[in-house]
């Protein structure tokens, strides 16, 4: 269930859940009803995460000692070798994000998920096209028009 490389996704969860508590606390509340008030909810989902965390650095040591590997004999090469699709899966998010005002949602969206699929070992142009396209237009009528939710539509903005 649990192998050696646990314990970075141990590690990268728990400062993932820590970062939300941080933010959560810059939420500013005009008005609520409800007594937690609208931090609990990411101050809850954050604790899960690290509680999830600390699971994996648990399994993950738990592993290195049945395996007997030394952390100390992995090398750059193969950490990145073993981390490529995460490292590529990150930074697609973050260009995707950054440009998000500039291009919008209609021509980035299917680009990023077209992306994500090729990092994910999904080579039939075909598929990707499809699936991607379809995705993003699914999205867009759900949000759109479904739950009046306002996308960034970057210089297509005079169209809709």
């Amino acid at each position: 269930m649990f192998n050696k490389d646990d314990l970075f996704v141990g590690i990268v969860s728990i400062l993932i859940g820590i970062g939300i508590i941080v933010q959560a606390q810059y939420l500013k509340v005009k008005f609520a009803s409800d007594p937690a008030g609208p931090k609990a909810v990411p101050v809850i989902i954050a604790i899960g995460i690290i509680v999830i965390g600390i699971i994996h650095i648990g399994g993950g040591l738990f592993a290195r000692k049945m395996i007997g590997e030394d952390p100390a004999h992995q090398t750059a090469t193969l950490w990145l070798k073993q981390y490529r699709p995460v490292i590529l899966v990150i930074l697609s998010s973050l260009i995707y994000a950054g440009l998000m005002e500039l291009v919008g949602y209609l021509i980035l969206t299917p680009l990023f998920i077209g992306s994500i699929m090729w990092v994910l070992d999904e080579k039939d142009i075909k598929r990707v096209s499809k699936v991607s396209i379809l995705m993003t237009v699914i999205l867009f009528v759900v949000f759109r028009w479904g739950l009046q939710v306002n996308f960034p539509m970057g210089f297509l903005e005079n169209l809709f």
